[in-house]
């Protein structure tokens, strides 16, 4: 299977969480090293900031219908 670069769904490419009504949510608070209870925008800690992540690209049933197909 092939990987592909694709936007982070967590942050929506914005590279800092804002899931939890434009705070942080308590995973990336406590990546980042803060208390769940603290508030703020941190680093978002699914995609590391970097806004893309890389995702298994699932391989269609079709194409794979093909090539047994050919055999």
């Amino acid at each position: 299977m092939a990987q592909k670069l694709v936007e982070c769904e967590h942050c929506g490419g914005q590279g800092t969480c804002t899931a939890a009504g434009g705070r942080s949510c308590r995973v990336c608070l406590t990546a980042a090293g803060r208390g769940k209870k603290q508030w703020g925008t941190v680093r978002c800690s699914y995609c590391g900031g970097r806004r893309k992540v890389w995702v298994e690209e699932k391989e269609d049933e079709q194409s794979s219908e093909e090539s047994d197909d050919n055999e």
